[in-house]
């Protein structure tokens, strides 16, 4: 006989033992470059985006245009290009809202890097009172 999963009432347990701290994402240039659908990645395209923690992928016609934060002063690998202050929010891991760059929110202090609204934070802590 199979045992059900029991099921948490509470919507953050996985966050709650996560070290939260305060924070404004910072605006960011970000690394650019076109990747066309229906081919498999270029070597060097594939090794820069599993160098950088974040990516976004914005569906363009024949493709997708591809960016990750460019922290620090590296040279530019190709096929890459510079797009300043393309970097211009973080998405909240709980309800996925944009949070602007400059924006109050949470982040982790430290291990698994999480982005909580400033509303998901509170609706976390209050669920905790409970």
């Amino acid at each position: 006989m199979e045992t059900a999963t029991p099921v948490t009432e509470d919507p953050f347990a996985d966050f709650r033992d996560l070290d939260f701290m305060e924070s404004r994402i910072p605006l960011l240039d970000a690394l650019s470059t076109f990747v066309p659908d229906a081919q498999p990645l270029a070597p060097e395209v594939e090794r820069e985006l599993k160098q950088h923690g974040q990516q976004r992928w914005y569906p363009v016609p024949g493709g997708h245009r591809v960016l990750v934060p460019r922290e620090g002063g590296a040279p530019v690998p190709a096929p890459f290009s510079v797009e300043a202050g393309a970097w211009d929010h973080d998405t909240c891991d709980w309800c996925r809202v944009h949070i602007p760059a400059m924006t109050l929110c949470w982040v982790t202090r430290s291990g698994r890097y999480v982005t909580l609204c400033v509303e998901c934070k509170s609706k976390m802590d209050a669920a905790a009172q409970q």
